[in-house]
């Protein structure tokens, strides 16, 4: 029997398809499992960033809670319209140009037409000495064997290399300031066998593995040559909100290379 291959170009339909999937899926013991570990991670880097204004875009848009005051202004993005989000399409947020301090993409490159448009689009509104905090599923992990083998929505999500991420922010300007891992158990249906294999878990953590079903990257935007310049009025340039204009996506070819 041969064997499917994950698709290489994806429709809007299909994507928002595949988005719903995956979404359901959290509800499950091991997607619980993959948003406990994701936000222990989440608060380990979140203190390093400062600044006001904090933007999530991605799988799960509520992986902060609401009550916790991490900054002053706080959107949640999404590529449909769902209560509590502002819609948007990837290729076209509605920010200014370096005007945000954080950006939190929980799998958006996972999930999104064009992985290296949705992250130029996401980088040019970070200002200098801002963070990109980017969650992706690890191809090298116990989680990359069903996306090779095609099974269920994991066979037809990104999977983006945390290598070449890496080469992609640098291209951006920004440089890596920690990776943290999690996930090593593989995400099975039974409740009960993730329990088992719970000490595999705490084996990756000891020993900083980096072979966990998905990584986290804080990046930082650097500042080449600049000097600190003292300004008067508002810290902070306000954030503009055009409407968005209804449209049709053309589908875009996912690097694979």
């Amino acid at each position: 029997m041969a064997r499917q291959q994950p698709s290489r170009s994806i429709s809007q339909a299909d994507l928002l398809r595949l988005l719903h999937e995956a979404r359901g899926w959290l509800g499950s013991a091991a997607g619980q499992m993959l948003l406990d570990a994701e936000r222990n991670a989440q608060r380990l880097a979140l203190p390093q960033c400062f600044g006001q204004h904090l933007v999530q875009y991605g799988l799960a848009p509520e992986m902060l809670d609401p009550d916790e005051k991490v900054m002053r202004h706080h959107w949640h993005l999404d590529m449909e319209c769902r209560a509590g989000t502002l819609a948007v399409e990837e290729a076209r947020w509605p920010f200014a140009p370096q005007t945000l301090d954080t950006v939190v993409l929980h799998h958006g490159l996972d999930f999104s037409l064009s992985p290296q448009t949705l992250l130029r689009e996401a980088s040019q509104t970070v200002r200098a000495g801002g963070h990109l905090l980017i969650f992706g599923f690890n191809p090298v992990s116990t989680w990359g064997a069903p996306h090779y083998f095609g099974q269920s929505w994991l066979g037809q999500a990104g999977f983006v290399r945390p290598g070449r991420l890496i080469d992609w922010l640098e291209l951006l300007g920004f440089a890596v300031e920690k990776r943290l891992d999690g996930c090593y158990r593989p995400p099975l249906k039974s409740p009960a066998w993730l329990q088992r294999l719970a000490f595999i878990e705490g084996l990756g953590q000891q020993r900083l593995l980096p072979g966990g079903g998905f990584y986290c990257l804080l990046a930082r935007r650097q500042m080449f040559g600049a000097l600190p310049q003292r300004q008067r009025g508002m810290s902070f340039p306000a954030l503009t909100l055009p409407p968005l204009a209804a449209g049709t996506r053309r589908t875009h070819k996912r690097d694979r290379q």
